[in-house]
């Protein structure tokens, strides 16, 4: 079941994600608002803010590529559980309060690892 869906859950996921990391990347200061609550964010946080968005955009751009070309999926996936585990935990886990898109992205980001695990496990 999960095997027959793969591709599209792929895609899917890739392009909402990797819109999030093009708004960070291009519009750092209302990506920060709208995830963080920060307000008037440094030169500094903005920097970081972008980068974050670049790998992010990076990252899930290459989700959508391994939807097509299936040889592709072992590496990229797994890089992508990793970043997706890593979120989850700094969210729940971190020192940061934790606003309700916070929840929301580490909820779905969590969620996508699972699957994706799943997937490269073949259950």
């Amino acid at each position: 079941m999960l095997a027959s869906s793969i591709k599209w859950i792929l895609v899917i996921s890739g392009v909402l994600t990797a819109a999030g990391g093009l708004a960070a990347l291009l519009l750092p200061q209302p990506t920060l608002k709208l995830v963080f609550g920060a307000d008037n964010a440094g030169a500094l946080t903005d920097f970081f803010a972008r980068h974050w968005g670049a790998l992010l955009f990076v990252v899930c751009s290459l989700t959508i590529y391994a939807a097509y070309f299936p040889d592709t999926r072992g590496p990229i996936l797994t890089a992508a559980i990793f970043e997706k585990v890593i979120i989850f935990f700094l969210i729940f886990f971190g020192s940061l309060t934790r606003t309700s898109m916070m929840t929301a992205i580490a909820i779905m980001d969590g969620s996508l690892a699972v699957l994706f695990t799943a997937y490269l496990l073949g259950l």
